[in-house]
């Protein structure tokens, strides 16, 4: 594989290739998923106390038990989950209340420990391990960690290992929910969770501190386990790689780990281990990537953020598919029907690198890879199959695509957005010329409508885009990190299947949200005509909070203040103009949903207090102004009004029915609620017009 970096004369090109379409193999997606619903209350409660003998609890629990473990208290030891008879879930939990801990569904962090019992390992074994053909147990907010001074502990939870030779053996229905499972700062661990198990789960959990300075570690890794497995909103920290599936040969022939569910999880590396970096803790962990398969099949991949890796012990990508017999004993190894969508990788040195075959050991042949809707990029070696890579968007620094080795079959790349770089898409002998690479290591490739920033026309296939400068591209804000299309840009709905060039960044947004709670009972009201004041309720678990502005309800909204607190004021705006607002909640792993809409009117009404003022013109235009600027946010076109200069005109039941129908379509339009007015009729004769009304108008606009 040759230096990216290297300068090479650019080769001049005058022949343009026209891919022939192929078909299109698309991956399998995982065929059995593990149910994680909290099992009913059915049998036993065997209560733990500091000092008590956790071991014997475990013994003699019975299926359907539940045993509580005094939270706060110290548990010393390697305790081990027996093969019992019975289908019902053994719970190990916590004995705080369950409103003291993160409900179901929400991930734990460290600054839970006081409502945790600790679980400490005092050596090199497992705080949990597992007898063979252990199953169905549920541990539920525990803190497992390894005592200080132990120079090196091989991991904290253990299900199942390379000593189980055959299915019947391999533990399963482990469920590891809500638990805060650490090493410490200056000491070696192996891992945090060793998966070799099956129909079993990592849901909720903190894993964070794994890390040597001579050996790989990892947050997760499984290779004896045949699966279904789940992986989902968890904090996942380790030096080597966060997760892993292979990495060693099974101990069971011809084992894949399969069906396996990785969704809303945040993969992440603390810069204290990157040298050169102000907070370099001087240790030297061994730092590899964020996630790698050697051997798993029908993986779902699904809303996680990958954030951090850099080139130390490996070359930087942060995602890597490269089947490995590992240890030379398994040929059977194989990375097949990946699906890796709606995914953030940042602050990475490289995305997502691609081995069709292990060498120097024999391996079946990685392929049905599909890559989509992620916000970033690619290097493909060794003969892959049917590699899909759609609808990205990406910032790279390098190559959009690199390739070395024996060509790629059934490559697809296609509605993606990326700048070209120095070289665009190249491959060893090619770099310079990506119709060359693209002949040479992906024939027959469909390359189609794809936005490639700085790239030369001539030197790609028909039916790309290549604006000269990222501008070019109009994205909602660049600058700001939305990498939605305006809708004035050339790349909106150009997709092969009209859609907008680049990533879904909506179902991005959606599908990467954390367990954070969106914020509640959002307000934006004017208190000037150049100042708009919002306030909402606190989120738990919240580190701070994002507003986003638009000026129409069609528009792109931007975002206004970022601000740790639950109000804020939005200054500088015009006046008599309608604004707007979302709100959403910042949290460790990402954000929350934006709360609805509320709109706010920067319009000032005179006689604030009405109640024994007479009812003047100047009141009504007023209104009227206000709610033409909530029509105009809202798409509608500015309505014209009865008697237009009420000016010496006196005020008319029409004139309030006009404004409640303009208002009403107005607050429909932009999504807010429906106005339930006093007198609804307004009929001649009967209602006298009030200082009520023209208050409820008022209301209604703010």
């Amino acid at each position: 594989m040759r230096c990216h970096c290297a300068a090479v004369a650019m080769l001049g090109v005058a022949l343009v290739i026209v891919p022939a379409a192929h078909s299109q193999n698309l991956p399998s997606l995982p065929q059995a998923w593990v149910d994680t619903s909290y099992p009913a209350a059915g049998g036993s409660t065997i209560n733990v106390a500091a000092g008590g003998n956790l071991q014997n609890a475990i013994d003699g629990a019975n299926p359907g038990d539940t045993i509580k473990i005094q939270a706060g208290a110290t548990f010393t030891g390697s305790f081990t989950l027996r093969a019992k008879s019975g289908s019902s879930f053994i719970i190990i939990r916590s004995s705080a209340l369950d409103a003291n801990l993160p409900p179901p569904g929400t991930r734990i962090d460290p600054t839970y420990a006081a409502q945790m019992p600790k679980i400490v390992s005092p050596d090199s074994t497992p705080a949990f391990h597992t007898e063979p053909g252990a199953h169905h147990y549920r541990l539920v907010g525990l803190e497992i960690t390894v005592a200080a001074g132990v120079p090196e502990n091989y991991g904290l939870v253990s299900l199942g290992d390379s000593s189980e030779t055959d299915l019947s053996a391999v533990p399963s229905f482990i469920i590891l929910d809500r638990l805060y499972i650490h090493g410490l700062a200056n000491q070696s661990l192996r891992r945090g969770v060793a998966l070799n198990s099956a129909s079993s789960a990592v849901i909720d959990s903190y894993i964070s501190e794994a890390h040597e300075t001579a050996a790989d570690t990892e947050a997760i890794m499984g290779w004896n386990g045949p699966g279904p497995f789940k992986i989902t909103n968890n904090y996942l920290e380790a030096s080597g790689e966060n997760l892993l599936f292979g990495g060693a040969d099974p101990a069971i022939p011809n084992l894949v780990p399969s069906d396996i569910e990785v969704r809303r999880n945040y993969f992440f590396k603390p810069l204290k281990w990157k040298p050169g970096d102000p907070s370099y803790d001087g240790f030297g962990w061994v730092v590899k990537n964020l996630m790698e398969l050697k051997n798993a099949q029908r993986v779902l991949a699904e809303g996680n953020t990958y954030e951090h890796n850099w080139a130390q012990d490996q070359n930087g990508y942060a995602i890597l598919f490269t089947v490995r017999n590992q240890n030379g004993t398994a040929p059977w190894s194989v990375v097949q029907d990946v699906t890796f969508i709606h995914n953030r990788v940042r602050h990475v040195g490289a995305a997502i690198n691609i081995l069709g075959m292990d060498n120097p050991q024999p391996s079946q042949q990685t392929k049905r890879i599909l890559i989509s809707d992620n916000g970033r990029l690619f290097q493909i070696l060794s003969g892959a199959a049917d590699v899909t890579i759609d609808h990205n968007t990406a910032f790279q620094s390098g190559e959009i695509v690199a390739a070395s080795g024996d060509a790629n079959i059934g490559f697809t790349f296609r509605n993606n957005i990326a700048p070209n770089n120095l070289y665009g898409v190249g491959g060893d002998n090619d770099y310079g010329n990506p119709l060359a690479a693209l002949a040479d290591y992906f024939p027959g490739a469909v390359f189609r409508r794809n936005v490639i920033q700085g790239g030369n026309p001539v030197k790609y296939p028909l039916d790309n885009f290549f604006p000269p400068a990222l501008a070019d591209i109009q994205f909602v804000d660049l600058a700001g990190a939305n990498y939605r299309l305006q809708a004035s840009s050339l790349y909106k709905n150009m997709g092969t299947d009209g859609k907008d060039c680049g990533a879904d960044i909506d179902g991005l947004d959606a599908a990467t949200q954390a367990h954070i709670d969106t914020p509640s009972m959002f307000s934006a009201s004017a208190t000037s005509t150049s100042q708009v004041t919002l306030s909402w309720l606190p989120v738990s678990g919240a580190t701070s909070y994002e507003v986003w502005r638009s000026a129409t309800i069609g528009g792109a909204f931007t975002l206004a203040v970022t601000t740790a607190a639950t109000s804020t004021v939005d200054g500088g705006r015009a006046a008599d103009t309608t604004y707007l607002y979302q709100v959403r909640a910042l949290g460790i792993a990402g954000s929350s949903g934006f709360s609805p809409i509320d709109a706010a009117t920067t319009t000032m009404f005179a006689d604030m207090s009405l109640p024994g003022v007479t009812i003047k013109g100047v009141h009504l235009t007023e209104v009227r102004t206000a709610v033409n600027a909530m029509r105009v946010a809202g798409g509608l076109t500015p309505q014209t009004f009865t008697d237009g200069s009420l000016g010496g005109v006196p005020i008319k039941r029409l004139h309030f029915v006009e404004l409640r129908t303009a208002l009403d379509a107005a607050r429909s339009a932009i999504g807010l609620g429906e106005i339930l007015y006093t007198d609804p009729a307004l009929g001649a004769l009967v209602t006298t017009v009030k200082a009520l009304h023209v208050n409820e108008l008022r209301a209604g606009t703010q």
